[in-house]
């Protein structure tokens, strides 16, 4: 599923234009772990996703949508120091706990740090973990036509992991295991990728798949129920972009922590008031229809046969991600291997 936007030539000459036109290449979810020989398994971190380029003794950093994150994520300087020169790679910003795995609720607050003095005090509180895993450009040339293995090859030959860089350890073929072994650590999921694929910049695309111990989408927030008391919103109306409007598919009641609805009812506050959607179910009166500009990222357990989310949760606020990408996204099949699948399996590796 693309991103709509407009097509990148995967042979593009590396200057400092490039932050301006690559965005990541996305996964689409699969409906089950699997094992094949043809894919390479990684953990889903759950993270900002970032690029990053080194060029003429410069690191930039940008976000899917396009946004600078230099000035957010100072950290993300070390690059500077093990990174070939004209090179481009791709992951995710992250913030471990004490056992290495992603602190969804300190990335937050990373996140909402964005004055100069409030990045500092974040940078002790909650430093952030870059997460490498794609190399698209390494001196000077797009490898974005190269299969991923190759690519993944020369990124563990050109930087290793020290200094709040950490390169991912994937793992070929054992996925089935390698599932286990993450909800064992109380990891997201996993990320399955073909070890054929060419790298698509700014599309969803099957090559890469992702398998959550819980489905998870991102979702537009349409409407809002004021809270009482201490509870500052009572209820969100969620929805996805379809045809060129947005189509309300759900009502989130559960899950917020206390930071979250605050932020959340004080951003929501802020935005103009729309009338009723035409194609919404009938809601609660005290709904707050608002323009759609906030996006949520929702836990849930199916869509219902009326296209509505069963028992969805509140699972953090998206500030990479725009309400136009919030589509319907149904599950894929997962590849079924005739070939036999290489006992031997690495559980994942986290960046302690």
């Amino acid at each position: 599923m693309p991103l709509r936007v407009r097509p990148v030539e995967l042979d593009l000459p590396f200057d400092r234009t490039l932050p301006d036109q690559i965005r990541p290449m996305l996964p689409m979810p699969a409906a089950t772990p699997f094992d094949s020989p043809e894919y390479v398994f990684e953990v889903a971190w759950n993270g900002v996703r970032a690029m990053a380029a080194l060029e003429g003794g410069r690191v930039s950093l940008w976000g899917r949508n396009l946004t600078d994150l230099k000035s957010r994520y100072p950290e993300v300087e070390a690059l500077k120091e093990m990174t070939p020169a004209d090179s481009i790679v791709d992951g995710e910003i992250i913030v471990t706990d004490v056992d290495g795995r992603p602190d969804p609720l300190a990335l937050q607050e990373r996140e909402h740090a964005t004055t100069p003095a409030a990045i500092a005090r974040a940078v002790k509180d909650h430093p952030v973990t870059y997460v490498v895993y794609d190399l698209l450009y390494a001196r000077g040339r797009s490898l974005m036509r190269e299969p991923l293995h190759r690519r993944q090859g020369r990124l563990r030959e050109s930087i290793r992991s020290a200094n709040r860089i950490y390169v991912a350890d994937p793992v070929v073929a054992e996925g089935l295991a390698f599932f286990d072994a993450a909800q064992e650590k109380g990891l997201a999921g996993v990320i399955a990728k073909r070890l054929d694929s060419p790298y698509r910049p700014g599309q969803r695309h099957p090559d890469w798949l992702e398998v959550r111990s819980a489905r998870q989408q991102d979702f537009a927030v349409l409407g809002f129920i004021p809270g009482a008391g201490s509870r500052r919103i009572e209820a969100l109306v969620i929805g996805v972009y379809e045809t060129g409007g947005y189509l309300p598919i759900g009502m989130v009641v559960g899950g917020f922590d206390p930071m979250a609805e605050a932020r959340l009812r004080a951003a929501l506050e802020l935005l103009p008031n729309v009338p009723r959607p035409p194609d919404a179910p009938p809601a609660d009166d005290r709904v707050c229809w608002v323009d759609p500009r906030v996006v949520v990222a929702v836990k849930f357990s199916e869509w219902t046969g009326t296209g509505q989310l069963r028992f969805p949760i509140f699972a953090g606020i998206r500030l990479d991600v725009t309400p136009s990408e919030c589509f319907r996204m149904s599950l894929v099949d997962s590849p079924v291997s005739s070939r036999p699948v290489q006992a031997g399996l690495q559980p994942p590796r986290l960046p302690l």
